[in-house]
């Protein structure tokens, strides 16, 4: 075994000693695991595949590529997804359509650089990943949001949209568990502890009820790091 020697300031050090007697485990032991994990995450965002469809797929056919390779043939992406995904779990897929591209489907279901957590908000024996977020139109709107993953547009509540004065975009069909439904989107600015980005936001209807109200989509998440770490009900961000 290689022994690999890593200087750390006095700050990280005593961190480090925290975290090794919480977790029960050597100081070396938590510094082998973060550096494991942390390999298992680059290697992972590094792979490549293939984009280019070969020529005996018809016209019109939705195809999944993985390791350079034609994986499945089908009628739609759903279909090839879910047939590659049964024969290579573990490799990245590429997904195409012969003949012209596939069309966007906006949907919603409900250096290194400094790394920010929080803890859960707990709302009675429910908990939520909130992140404090700012909403920047005419006006600034401060509030608080929660990642959506499964949502390709960032939304925000009616009443947040109308307090920040974005600027009307467009209106877009969105799908939802309940069928297509069109949404008025805006631009704005979303301010997030590690930084400001531009994206267009969908208004829609948030129940005050819960602790947010803004569901941040893809279309934002896409552009940070975010971990959302259940059992110690952590939410952390950082820019890449």
């Amino acid at each position: 075994m290689t022994a690999l020697n890593v200087r750390v300031d006095e700050r990280l050090k005593r961190s480090l000693v925290q975290l090794a007697k919480r977790v029960g485990a050597s100081q070396s032991d938590v510094v082998k695991n973060a550096l494991v994990e942390k390999l298992v995450v680059h290697e992972a965002a590094s792979t490549e595949t293939t984009t280019a469809v070969p020529d005996w797929v018809p016209d019109g056919k939705y195809v999944a590529l993985v390791r350079g390779a034609v994986a499945a043939v089908g009628d739609s992406v759903a279909e090839v997804v879910a047939t590659a995904l049964s024969k290579f779990r573990d490799d990245p897929i590429h997904v195409a359509r012969k003949g012209k591209p596939i069309e966007t489907i906006h949907y919603a279901f409900l250096a290194q650089s400094a790394i920010k957590c929080w803890k859960y908000v707990t709302v009675d024996t429910q908990s939520f990943p909130i992140l404090p977020t700012v909403l920047i139109g005419e006006r600034e709107v401060v509030t608080a949001s929660v990642p959506d993953t499964a949502s390709s547009l960032t939304m925000a509540s009616h009443q947040v949209v109308d307090e920040a004065c974005l600027e009307s975009a467009a209106e877009e069909t969105v799908f939802t568990p309940a069928g297509p439904v069109r949404m008025r989107t805006f631009k704005a600015v979303v301010e997030l502890p590690i930084g400001r980005y531009e994206a267009m936001v969908a208004s829609s209807h948030i129940p005050k009820e819960l602790p947010f109200q803004v569901l941040i989509g893809r279309n934002l998440l896409d552009l940070v790091d975010l971990y959302a770490l259940g059992k110690s009900k952590v939410v952390c961000i950082r820019d890449p």
